[in-house]
């Protein structure tokens, strides 16, 4: 953890030296602050997947911890409302309400699923060469996005940009871009809470089929 942080913190140093944009290196400072202390987060956003046949978006809850695990629910559509996929750090699993049955899928996830964790984001844009840092201005409001290779990546999952608000220091959007530089997965950020205080019992696929506690 000491050696991410210490890595974060040249990399941004490094690229601030020839940046020039609205957002004050303090500004920067605090949100790399933001994201080098960041041991857990939960968030409620939409997830948006582009495919030649068109595009489909669900609303998640996911929460996840820097060691790893992680916890996805689906809100919506309603034919997947309460779906659930959780890594309990050794397996992937997977929760369907519907069937009340839950199944091992394995020990790593899908790409599209591993890749929308921003502990996964933040791994990937430390690993990276050549990233850049750009500002942006939207609807009066300014923004830091931050850049990654993604390091197995094929042709539909090559790069990723994750946008910063600066006044809130909150993540708002994380794109995955193809080999083409095309959408590929869009996550809008409704809700963002820095390290809440999650137990390790909340990836406990047995806690999560149960429906005393649903």
């Amino acid at each position: 953890m000491k050696l991410l942080k210490k890595s974060f913190f040249i990399l941004i140093s490094i690229i601030l030296v020839g940046c020039s944009s609205k957002i004050s290196g303090e500004e920067y400072a605090t949100i790399q602050e933001k994201f080098i202390n960041m041991k857990s987060y939960s968030c409620n956003a939409n997830v948006t997947f582009y495919s030649n046949k068109g595009e489909n978006t669900y609303n998640i809850i996911q929460q996840a911890k820097k060691d790893g695990k992680y916890f996805i629910k689906t809100n919506a559509p309603e034919d997947v409302k309460g779906n659930v996929i959780v890594y309990d750090g050794n397996l992937v699993w997977q929760y369907n309400p519907e069937m009340d049955s839950k199944i091992s899928i394995g020990d790593k996830d899908k790409m599209e699923r591993k890749e929308i964790c921003l502990f996964t984001f933040l791994e990937n844009h430390i690993k990276s060469k050549d990233v850049t840092l750009e500002t942006s201005k939207v609807d009066d409001s300014m923004y830091l996005i931050l850049e990654a290779k993604i390091p197995q990546k094929n042709k539909y999952f090559s790069s990723e940009k994750l946008w910063i608000n600066n006044k809130t220091k909150l993540p708002e959007k994380l794109v995955i871009y193809d080999e083409d530089n095309k959408e590929r997965v869009k996550v809008e950020y409704l809700e963002f809470t820095y390290n809440p205080q999650i137990e390790d019992s909340e990836f406990d696929v047995e806690n999560i089929a149960n429906p005393q506690k649903n």
